[in-house]
């Protein structure tokens, strides 16, 4: 093995990269910043102009604004082709500036970034197979720099199920500000570490401290890590630790929990008792883990991933058929499983089993639903022990196909350790506000609040906007009647608070054609579509009493469904391909209308 570190003594190629790293004066206060990079995905393939419409192919958008999720189709823009890995970064207010798909890097503009094209080089012509080998990281330096670490993926002979490992580490430096603020790659692959690596699999978390990274790579025998350090004045690798017991490498994830006290590796091989689950402590002062407990478990299907809820307890596992979830408070954390869920059989194309996941910024862990399906499990309350955890497959109509992709992050949010010995930067955890809603289907002016808030809130207070109040986590209220109302969390700690408002309107909206001139009420996807399609209510709006009905082609209703905000799928699996008519309406009044064209099965 031959191993690259940067240190600031060295002299030609390294002496330049360790300028570069060194310019990086990364991470002034993390918390004068929202730290909103994660609020966009990209996923998808083969888009672009001329893509056509029917084959369901292209790129989509998933884009969190206020903690609520909207997908847009962007099949025609862009030429991205994700398979497992993925890498999307926002700036620190949530909006998106650059995707890497493995073989290049996207801008904003959805165009290959200069001196980001053709970055992996194999025999696939595509560095689109490994999960989780790209990594980016926020500066706040003048030059608004931000560091992209990734790894690369080759065939080898080491005895895994498909004979590929990782090879060598990378670092790259992008200059947001170059090319009107579409930017610029500016520090190009630069190898800091050379060695066979695990499969993908590279994981981040906060030092100690509030503003450093460590940054973990784990060798091909699974047992022994790789540690780095990124600093204002370099990236250090600290050292290699080996622990826990060797693994055969395949596909799989592997994250800190979001309050960074473990790690987490899930590791899926193939048939028979080859997947692996190992949950790891974790010190953010050193870097060290340990206490490793490990388990192999049968495994019935293709692939799989895992994620963790906002609330660092409850660790779930798709491994193929099953579903499971794991107590990480529990004394024994391998005896805790549980089964969340059991694959139904559905077949979208390929089977929709429990594939990668990621916990989303409103809280929701979305799991692929296998390679190549237009569908997405959705866990709703990960926080909750099951059945609670409210799991729905296929929760999530895609307009494209997703071949098993979902981007990888670190946890932006998190602060230093108060107190600890590690704390010696005088950054302290001030409180941000996020928060999210869902209305009930049959009691509208009864809404369900979850709060998402970083950084160590101590108290919480929230205010409904006529009158009443609450200081739970979790409130559910029960609003007067129709109306516009301003509701507010300001959640407080000793060092501070911060209060986010949104506003939530049950009046009842305009007709279809007042409303034309404004933003729809309802937009539907994907369409065309083959079982079912999704109406996503436009943000804010809680409708009372509204209903969708759809029609077919010869103006005969064949569904009616009462909604809710946000989200409502609607089944069509049992009707004919042909077009369909939809209409949302209120108290009898029609709000919107559109057309939906359902296709046949393959």
């Amino acid at each position: 093995m031959l191993l690259e570190v940067f240190r600031w003594h060295g002299f030609s190629n390294i002496r330049i990269m360790r300028y570069f790293i060194g310019c990086l004066l990364l991470f002034g206060s993390p918390f004068l910043y929202a730290q909103l990079h994660d609020y966009n995905w990209m996923m998808g393939y083969s888009g672009g102009e001329g893509t056509d419409t029917t084959n369901e192919f292209g790129l989509m958008w998933w884009r969190f604004e206020d903690e609520s999720l909207q997908i847009l189709d962007h099949q025609h823009e862009g030429q991205a082709y994700f398979w497992e890995n993925n890498t999307t970064f926002s700036d620190s207010t949530g909006h998106l500036f650059c995707y890497y798909d493995g073989k290049d890097l996207y801008n904003k503009g959805h165009m290959k970034m200069d001196g980001g094209m053709d970055w992996h080089e194999s025999p696939y012509g595509t560095g689109r197979i490994a999960p989780q080998n790209g990594l980016i990281f926020p500066s706040f330096h003048e030059d608004s720099l931000i560091v992209f670490i990734n790894s690369q993926h080759y065939s080898y002979d080491l005895g895994t199920f498909n004979q590929i490992a990782g090879q060598d580490l990378f670092f790259s430096k992008i200059n947001t500000t170059e090319n009107n603020g579409l930017g610029e790659v500016v520090v190009r692959k630069e190898k800091v570490l050379l060695d066979t690596l695990d499969y993908g699999k590279l994981s981040a978390c906060r030092h100690a401290n509030g503003r450093d990274w460590w940054i973990i790579v784990a060798r091909y025998t699974f047992n022994e890590f790789h540690r780095f350090l990124l600093t204002p004045t370099g990236l250090e690798w600290v050292g290699t630790q080996e622990i826990g017991d060797q693994i055969m490498i395949g596909v799989g994830q592997a994250f800190f929990t979001p309050d960074g006290d473990k790690h987490i590796r899930y590791n899926s091989v193939g048939g028979g008792e080859q997947d692996n689950l190992s949950v790891f402590d974790f010190d953010r002062c050193t870097g060290l883990l340990s206490n490793p407990r490990q388990e192999a478990f049968d495994k019935v299907g293709f692939g799989g991933g895992a994620a963790v809820g906002a609330g660092s307890r409850y660790l779930y596992i798709g491994s193929g058929i099953y579903l499971y979830q794991y107590d990480l408070w529990a004394a024994d954390i391998l005896s805790s499983r549980v089964l969340v869920a059991e694959y139904d059989g559905f077949v979208d194309f390929n089977p929709t089993t429990f594939y990668l996941s990621q916990r989303g910024p409103d809280g929701k862990i979305y799991i692929c639903g296998g390679v190549s399906t237009r569908y997405m499990h959705v866990i709703h309350n990960p926080d909750a022990p099951c059945p609670d955890c409210r799991t729905e497959q296929r929760g999530v109509a895609l307009p494209n196909f997703n071949v098993g992709s979902v981007p990888n992050f670190p946890n932006y949010r998190l602060g230093p350790i108060d107190g600890s010995p590690c704390d010696t930067l005088g950054i302290d955890n001030i409180p941000l506000s996020r928060w999210r809603y869902e209305q009930d289907t049959l009691t509208p002016f009864t809404v369900q609040f979850y709060d998402l808030s970083d950084y160590e809130p101590a108290t919480w207070s929230w205010d409904f906007g006529e009158g009443s109040s609450s200081t739970d986590t979790l409130p559910a209220h029960t609003f007067p009647g129709s109306g516009t109302y301003e509701v507010c969390l300001t959640v407080s700690n000793a060092n501070g608070s911060d209060t986010k408002c949104k506003t939530l309107e049950f009046t009842e909206p305009v007709t279809a054609t007042e409303q034309a001139e404004t933003a729809p009420l309802a937009t539907a996807f994907p369409n065309p579509f083959r079982e079912r399609f999704s109406l996503s209510l436009r943000a804010g709006w809680l409708p009372v009493q509204a209903n969708a009905l759809v029609y077919d082609a010869m103006g005969r209703p064949v569904l009616t469904q009462r909604l809710s905000a946000g989200f409502n799928t609607l089944d069509l699996s049992g009707h004919p391909a042909g077009v369909y008519t939809w209409r949302l309406e209120e108290q009898g009044r029609v709000l919107e209308v559109g057309k939906v064209v359902k296709i046949g099965n393959r």
